[in-house]
Protein backbone atom coordinates (compact mmCIF):
# COMPACT_ATOMS: atom_id res chain seq x y z
CA UNK A 1 0.00 0.00 0.00
CA UNK A 2 1.15 3.28 -0.46
CA UNK A 3 2.35 6.04 2.55
CA UNK A 4 0.05 6.74 5.21
CA UNK A 5 -1.04 9.82 5.37
CA UNK A 6 -3.35 10.74 8.24
CA UNK A 7 -6.69 12.20 7.80
CA UNK A 8 -9.09 14.15 10.09
CA UNK A 9 -12.91 14.38 10.45
CA UNK A 10 -13.60 12.77 7.81
CA UNK A 11 -16.99 11.23 6.52
CA UNK A 12 -17.50 7.62 6.46
CA UNK A 13 -17.00 7.57 2.44
CA UNK A 14 -14.07 9.20 2.65
CA UNK A 15 -12.90 7.03 5.48
CA UNK A 16 -13.21 4.47 3.04
CA UNK A 17 -11.64 5.69 0.25
CA UNK A 18 -8.54 6.69 2.03
CA UNK A 19 -8.14 3.04 2.96
CA UNK A 20 -8.30 1.85 -0.09
CA UNK A 21 -6.31 4.14 -1.64
CA UNK A 22 -3.25 3.33 1.36
CA UNK A 23 -4.19 6.59 3.10
CA UNK A 24 -4.84 6.38 7.56
CA UNK A 25 -8.42 8.04 7.95
CA UNK A 26 -9.17 9.35 11.30
CA UNK A 27 -11.34 6.26 12.13
CA UNK A 28 -11.48 2.79 11.05
CA UNK A 29 -14.67 2.71 8.97
CA UNK A 30 -17.75 0.67 9.79
CA UNK A 31 -19.57 -0.28 6.89
CA UNK A 32 -22.79 -2.73 6.17
CA UNK A 33 -24.22 -3.51 2.71
CA UNK A 34 -27.61 -1.40 1.62
CA UNK A 35 -29.55 -3.82 1.64
CA UNK A 36 -29.22 -5.26 4.94
CA UNK A 37 -29.90 -2.05 6.70
CA UNK A 38 -33.29 -1.24 7.01
CA UNK A 39 -34.42 2.52 6.88
CA UNK A 40 -36.12 4.70 9.18
CA UNK A 41 -34.90 5.61 12.87
CA UNK A 42 -32.66 2.99 14.03
CA UNK A 43 -30.71 3.15 10.80
CA UNK A 44 -30.15 7.55 11.12
CA UNK A 45 -29.04 6.84 14.67
CA UNK A 46 -26.44 4.10 13.82
CA UNK A 47 -25.47 6.50 10.16
CA UNK A 48 -25.30 9.51 12.53
CA UNK A 49 -22.37 7.31 14.92
CA UNK A 50 -20.51 6.48 11.73
CA UNK A 51 -21.88 3.41 9.84
CA UNK A 52 -21.44 4.11 6.31
CA UNK A 53 -23.91 2.83 3.16
CA UNK A 54 -22.06 0.06 0.45
CA UNK A 55 -24.27 0.00 -2.40
CA UNK A 56 -23.92 -1.92 -6.01
CA UNK A 57 -24.72 -0.64 -9.23
CA UNK A 58 -24.73 -2.26 -12.26
CA UNK A 59 -22.93 -0.20 -15.63
CA UNK A 60 -23.65 -2.44 -18.39
CA UNK A 61 -26.65 -4.10 -19.43
CA UNK A 62 -27.30 -7.39 -21.30
CA UNK A 63 -29.62 -9.43 -23.92
CA UNK A 64 -29.36 -12.41 -25.90
CA UNK A 65 -31.18 -11.50 -28.93
CA UNK A 66 -31.56 -15.50 -30.15
CA UNK A 67 -32.70 -16.64 -26.55
CA UNK A 68 -36.46 -17.12 -25.58
CA UNK A 69 -37.16 -17.16 -22.13
CA UNK A 70 -40.62 -18.69 -21.15
CA UNK A 71 -41.49 -18.64 -17.36
CA UNK A 72 -44.13 -19.41 -15.41
CA UNK A 73 -45.23 -19.33 -12.01
CA UNK A 74 -46.59 -21.24 -9.30
CA UNK A 75 -46.97 -20.52 -5.50
CA UNK A 76 -43.68 -19.50 -4.42
CA UNK A 77 -41.68 -21.15 -7.26
CA UNK A 78 -40.58 -19.46 -11.18
CA UNK A 79 -40.01 -22.08 -13.58
CA UNK A 80 -38.18 -20.93 -16.40
CA UNK A 81 -37.38 -22.42 -19.89
CA UNK A 82 -35.00 -21.10 -22.04
CA UNK A 83 -35.12 -21.78 -26.02
CA UNK A 84 -32.19 -21.85 -28.28
CA UNK A 85 -31.20 -22.87 -31.69
CA UNK A 86 -29.39 -25.96 -30.27
CA UNK A 87 -32.28 -27.09 -27.92
CA UNK A 88 -33.62 -26.12 -24.34
CA UNK A 89 -32.64 -25.91 -21.08
CA UNK A 90 -34.94 -25.12 -17.88
CA UNK A 91 -34.31 -23.86 -14.24
CA UNK A 92 -36.74 -23.40 -10.68
CA UNK A 93 -36.07 -20.86 -8.41
CA UNK A 94 -38.33 -20.23 -5.38
CA UNK A 95 -39.10 -16.95 -4.45
CA UNK A 96 -40.72 -15.21 -0.95
CA UNK A 97 -38.06 -16.63 1.24
CA UNK A 98 -37.26 -14.45 4.51
CA UNK A 99 -33.76 -13.89 5.47
CA UNK A 100 -32.84 -10.53 7.39
CA UNK A 101 -36.01 -9.01 5.65
CA UNK A 102 -38.84 -10.63 2.98
CA UNK A 103 -38.34 -11.09 -0.36
CA UNK A 104 -35.52 -13.28 -0.75
CA UNK A 105 -34.86 -16.43 -3.52
CA UNK A 106 -33.08 -19.27 -4.05
CA UNK A 107 -32.30 -21.48 -6.99
CA UNK A 108 -33.63 -25.24 -5.83
CA UNK A 109 -33.38 -26.34 -9.91
CA UNK A 110 -30.52 -25.30 -11.88
CA UNK A 111 -29.88 -24.83 -15.51
CA UNK A 112 -27.36 -27.11 -15.90
CA UNK A 113 -28.59 -30.77 -14.82
CA UNK A 114 -26.56 -33.06 -17.37
CA UNK A 115 -24.13 -32.77 -20.40
CA UNK A 116 -26.74 -31.38 -23.39
CA UNK A 117 -27.40 -28.87 -21.18
CA UNK A 118 -23.86 -27.69 -21.12
CA UNK A 119 -24.27 -26.74 -24.66
CA UNK A 120 -27.88 -24.53 -24.31
CA UNK A 121 -25.51 -22.90 -21.59
CA UNK A 122 -22.26 -22.33 -24.00
CA UNK A 123 -25.15 -20.65 -26.62
CA UNK A 124 -26.32 -18.71 -24.43
CA UNK A 125 -23.33 -16.94 -22.56
CA UNK A 126 -21.65 -16.84 -26.47
CA UNK A 127 -25.16 -14.82 -27.37
CA UNK A 128 -24.91 -12.53 -24.82
CA UNK A 129 -24.92 -8.96 -26.45
CA UNK A 130 -23.46 -6.27 -23.44
CA UNK A 131 -23.63 -2.46 -23.42
CA UNK A 132 -22.85 0.42 -21.18
CA UNK A 133 -25.88 1.54 -18.72
CA UNK A 134 -23.70 4.78 -16.77
CA UNK A 135 -26.52 6.48 -15.93
CA UNK A 136 -27.62 5.05 -12.78
CA UNK A 137 -24.39 4.78 -11.45
CA UNK A 138 -24.49 8.35 -11.36
CA UNK A 139 -27.59 8.95 -9.58
CA UNK A 140 -26.89 6.57 -6.85
CA UNK A 141 -23.30 7.83 -6.21
CA UNK A 142 -24.95 11.16 -6.01
CA UNK A 143 -27.39 10.10 -3.64
CA UNK A 144 -25.51 8.20 -0.99
CA UNK A 145 -22.38 11.07 -1.60
CA UNK A 146 -20.28 11.27 1.42
CA UNK A 147 -22.13 8.61 3.61
CA UNK A 148 -21.09 5.74 1.76
CA UNK A 149 -19.40 4.25 -1.68
CA UNK A 150 -20.76 2.49 -4.68
CA UNK A 151 -19.51 -0.30 -6.11
CA UNK A 152 -20.12 -1.78 -9.44
CA UNK A 153 -19.04 -5.65 -10.89
CA UNK A 154 -19.87 -8.70 -12.97
CA UNK A 155 -21.13 -11.05 -10.47
CA UNK A 156 -19.18 -13.94 -9.98
CA UNK A 157 -15.92 -14.97 -12.23
CA UNK A 158 -16.22 -18.37 -14.57
CA UNK A 159 -15.87 -20.94 -12.49
CA UNK A 160 -17.80 -19.62 -9.38
CA UNK A 161 -20.45 -18.74 -11.86
CA UNK A 162 -20.84 -22.21 -12.96
CA UNK A 163 -21.14 -23.45 -9.95
CA UNK A 164 -23.11 -21.38 -7.96
CA UNK A 165 -25.93 -20.31 -10.85
CA UNK A 166 -26.02 -22.62 -13.24
CA UNK A 167 -24.90 -26.17 -11.57
CA UNK A 168 -24.65 -26.59 -8.08
CA UNK A 169 -21.50 -27.94 -6.10
CA UNK A 170 -22.82 -31.44 -6.70
CA UNK A 171 -23.67 -31.58 -10.29
CA UNK A 172 -20.29 -29.74 -11.22
CA UNK A 173 -18.40 -32.03 -9.15
CA UNK A 174 -20.13 -34.89 -11.30
CA UNK A 175 -19.42 -32.74 -14.24
CA UNK A 176 -15.46 -32.11 -14.02
CA UNK A 177 -15.02 -35.79 -13.08
CA UNK A 178 -16.72 -37.01 -15.91
CA UNK A 179 -16.91 -34.29 -18.61
CA UNK A 180 -13.21 -31.99 -17.49
CA UNK A 181 -12.65 -30.91 -21.14
CA UNK A 182 -16.77 -29.72 -21.22
CA UNK A 183 -16.26 -27.76 -18.09
CA UNK A 184 -12.58 -26.24 -19.22
CA UNK A 185 -14.81 -25.01 -22.42
CA UNK A 186 -17.66 -23.61 -20.70
CA UNK A 187 -15.06 -21.75 -18.13
CA UNK A 188 -13.03 -20.16 -21.16
CA UNK A 189 -16.17 -19.13 -23.14
CA UNK A 190 -17.97 -17.10 -20.03
CA UNK A 191 -13.81 -15.97 -19.45
CA UNK A 192 -14.02 -14.38 -22.83
CA UNK A 193 -17.58 -13.03 -22.87
CA UNK A 194 -16.54 -11.85 -19.14
CA UNK A 195 -14.23 -9.71 -20.63
CA UNK A 196 -16.37 -8.03 -22.68
CA UNK A 197 -18.16 -6.53 -19.99
CA UNK A 198 -15.49 -5.90 -18.11
CA UNK A 199 -14.15 -3.28 -20.48
CA UNK A 200 -17.29 -1.29 -20.90
CA UNK A 201 -17.01 -1.51 -16.42
CA UNK A 202 -12.85 -0.48 -17.08
CA UNK A 203 -14.43 2.49 -19.05
CA UNK A 204 -17.23 3.62 -17.09
CA UNK A 205 -16.63 5.96 -13.73
CA UNK A 206 -17.14 3.30 -11.45
CA UNK A 207 -14.04 3.35 -8.23
CA UNK A 208 -14.69 0.04 -7.13
CA UNK A 209 -14.88 -3.23 -8.94
CA UNK A 210 -16.24 -5.93 -7.14
CA UNK A 211 -15.25 -9.66 -8.70
CA UNK A 212 -17.60 -11.86 -6.67
CA UNK A 213 -17.37 -14.74 -5.39
CA UNK A 214 -17.84 -16.19 -2.13
CA UNK A 215 -14.72 -18.13 -1.98
CA UNK A 216 -14.69 -21.32 0.68
CA UNK A 217 -11.77 -23.31 1.10
CA UNK A 218 -14.05 -26.23 2.01
CA UNK A 219 -15.78 -26.23 -1.40
CA UNK A 220 -12.63 -24.36 -3.83
CA UNK A 221 -9.34 -26.60 -3.32
CA UNK A 222 -6.36 -25.12 -3.59
CA UNK A 223 -5.98 -27.18 -6.84
CA UNK A 224 -9.31 -25.17 -8.33
CA UNK A 225 -8.21 -22.00 -7.30
CA UNK A 226 -5.31 -22.04 -8.54
CA UNK A 227 -6.61 -23.51 -11.93
CA UNK A 228 -9.40 -21.71 -12.25
CA UNK A 229 -9.81 -18.48 -10.12
CA UNK A 230 -6.11 -17.29 -9.89
CA UNK A 231 -5.55 -16.74 -13.58
CA UNK A 232 -9.23 -14.53 -13.90
CA UNK A 233 -8.25 -12.75 -10.62
CA UNK A 234 -5.37 -11.47 -12.42
CA UNK A 235 -6.52 -10.83 -15.95
CA UNK A 236 -9.58 -9.00 -14.74
CA UNK A 237 -7.45 -6.90 -12.37
CA UNK A 238 -4.58 -5.96 -14.80
CA UNK A 239 -7.67 -4.75 -17.05
CA UNK A 240 -9.84 -2.90 -14.09
CA UNK A 241 -6.26 -1.69 -12.92
CA UNK A 242 -5.13 -0.11 -15.62
CA UNK A 243 -8.33 2.23 -15.99
CA UNK A 244 -7.30 3.19 -12.13
CA UNK A 245 -10.08 0.90 -10.81
CA UNK A 246 -9.60 -0.46 -6.93
CA UNK A 247 -10.64 -4.59 -7.36
CA UNK A 248 -11.84 -6.42 -4.94
CA UNK A 249 -13.20 -10.21 -4.25
CA UNK A 250 -16.11 -11.22 -1.50
CA UNK A 251 -14.10 -14.11 0.23
CA UNK A 252 -15.77 -14.89 3.04
CA UNK A 253 -15.21 -18.24 3.79
CA UNK A 254 -12.96 -20.54 5.80
CA UNK A 255 -9.79 -19.32 3.89
CA UNK A 256 -6.85 -21.32 5.54
CA UNK A 257 -6.01 -23.23 3.05
CA UNK A 258 -5.94 -20.66 0.23
CA UNK A 259 -4.28 -18.24 2.17
CA UNK A 260 -0.68 -18.27 0.34
CA UNK A 261 -2.99 -18.56 -2.93
CA UNK A 262 -5.00 -15.60 -2.50
CA UNK A 263 -1.27 -13.76 -1.86
CA UNK A 264 -0.47 -14.21 -5.42
CA UNK A 265 -3.46 -12.58 -6.74
CA UNK A 266 -3.38 -8.67 -8.04
CA UNK A 267 -6.57 -7.75 -6.02
CA UNK A 268 -6.12 -4.83 -3.99
CA UNK A 269 -8.95 -5.83 -1.44
CA UNK A 270 -9.79 -9.23 0.23
CA UNK A 271 -13.66 -8.19 0.87
CA UNK A 272 -15.85 -10.03 3.56
CA UNK A 273 -13.08 -11.52 5.24
CA UNK A 274 -14.46 -13.58 8.01
CA UNK A 275 -12.31 -14.20 11.09
CA UNK A 276 -12.85 -16.69 13.49
CA UNK A 277 -15.02 -18.65 15.20
CA UNK A 278 -17.18 -18.38 11.80
CA UNK A 279 -13.71 -18.14 9.38
CA UNK A 280 -10.59 -19.87 10.17
CA UNK A 281 -8.01 -18.22 9.12
CA UNK A 282 -6.90 -15.99 12.38
CA UNK A 283 -6.51 -12.17 11.59
CA UNK A 284 -2.89 -12.01 12.13
CA UNK A 285 -2.05 -14.29 9.90
CA UNK A 286 -4.16 -13.32 7.16
CA UNK A 287 -2.30 -9.73 7.42
CA UNK A 288 0.89 -11.75 7.69
CA UNK A 289 0.31 -13.10 4.01
CA UNK A 290 -1.34 -10.23 2.42
CA UNK A 291 0.40 -7.11 3.50
CA UNK A 292 -0.24 -5.26 -0.02
CA UNK A 293 -3.99 -6.00 0.25
CA UNK A 294 -7.10 -3.87 2.62
CA UNK A 295 -8.68 -6.47 4.78
CA UNK A 296 -12.80 -5.75 4.50
CA UNK A 297 -13.70 -7.52 7.23
CA UNK A 298 -17.24 -9.00 7.73
CA UNK A 299 -18.05 -9.13 11.36
CA UNK A 300 -18.71 -12.80 11.93
CA UNK A 301 -22.62 -12.80 12.24
CA UNK A 302 -22.32 -15.19 15.05
CA UNK A 303 -21.26 -12.89 17.46
CA UNK A 304 -24.37 -10.87 17.10
CA UNK A 305 -25.91 -13.79 18.47
CA UNK A 306 -24.61 -13.86 22.25
CA UNK A 307 -25.00 -11.43 25.25
CA UNK A 308 -24.43 -7.58 25.09
CA UNK A 309 -21.17 -8.05 26.90
CA UNK A 310 -20.23 -10.43 24.35
CA UNK A 311 -20.65 -8.56 21.59
CA UNK A 312 -18.78 -5.35 23.30
CA UNK A 313 -15.48 -7.34 24.19
CA UNK A 314 -15.30 -9.40 21.28
CA UNK A 315 -15.64 -5.62 19.22
CA UNK A 316 -12.71 -4.50 21.29
CA UNK A 317 -10.58 -7.13 20.85
CA UNK A 318 -11.44 -7.08 16.87
CA UNK A 319 -9.98 -3.65 17.59
CA UNK A 320 -7.37 -4.70 19.39
CA UNK A 321 -6.18 -7.52 16.73
CA UNK A 322 -5.94 -4.89 13.90
CA UNK A 323 -3.98 -2.57 15.96
CA UNK A 324 -2.75 0.36 14.95
CA UNK A 325 -5.57 -0.05 12.22
CA UNK A 326 -3.98 0.54 8.37
CA UNK A 327 -5.27 -1.30 5.97
CA UNK A 328 -8.82 -2.29 7.54
CA UNK A 329 -12.66 -1.64 7.41
CA UNK A 330 -15.11 -3.42 9.24
CA UNK A 331 -18.20 -4.68 7.89
CA UNK A 332 -21.55 -6.32 7.49
CA UNK A 333 -21.90 -8.07 4.24
CA UNK A 334 -24.18 -10.61 5.41
CA UNK A 335 -27.58 -11.58 6.95
CA UNK A 336 -28.25 -11.58 10.48
CA UNK A 337 -31.11 -13.29 12.26
CA UNK A 338 -33.79 -10.18 12.36
CA UNK A 339 -34.28 -10.68 16.35
CA UNK A 340 -30.56 -9.79 17.52
CA UNK A 341 -30.00 -7.29 14.76
CA UNK A 342 -30.80 -3.97 16.06
CA UNK A 343 -28.95 -4.95 19.49
CA UNK A 344 -25.83 -6.54 17.86
CA UNK A 345 -25.31 -3.31 15.26
CA UNK A 346 -26.08 -0.67 17.85
CA UNK A 347 -23.10 -2.36 20.14
CA UNK A 348 -20.77 -2.50 17.34
CA UNK A 349 -21.31 0.72 16.31
CA UNK A 350 -21.51 2.42 20.02
CA UNK A 351 -18.10 0.36 20.24
CA UNK A 352 -16.14 1.17 16.86
CA UNK A 353 -17.51 4.86 17.48
CA UNK A 354 -15.40 4.53 21.12
CA UNK A 355 -12.70 2.90 20.26
CA UNK A 356 -12.19 3.13 16.70
CA UNK A 357 -9.80 5.94 16.65
CA UNK A 358 -6.58 5.29 14.25
CA UNK A 359 -3.93 5.06 14.98
CA UNK A 360 -5.30 1.95 17.74
CA UNK A 361 -3.59 1.65 20.66
CA UNK A 362 -3.71 -1.25 23.02
CA UNK A 363 -4.97 -2.56 25.34
CA UNK A 364 -7.94 -0.01 25.01
CA UNK A 365 -9.52 -0.88 28.38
Amino acid sequence: MQSIEKLKLMEVGERIKAVLSGRRPDRVPWTIYSMLLPRGKFEREMRDMGLGIVSGCSVCKSSAPNVRVETRTEGDYVYATYHTPVGKASSVIRTGLKFQSPGGSAIVEHLVKGIDDIKVLKFMIEDTVYEPDYENYGQLEDEIGSDGIVTSGIGYTPLMEIIINQMGFKTFATMLFRHPEAVEELVEVLGRKQTEALRILADSPVEIVSLGDNIDGVFVSPHLFEKYLLPYYNEYSSLLKGKGKVVMSHMDGRLRVLKDLIAKTKLDVIEAFTPPPMGDLPLKDARSAWRDKVIWINFPEEILLRSADEIRNFTVHLLEEIAPGDGFIIGITEDINPEHFRKGIRIVTETIFKYGNLPIIPPLR
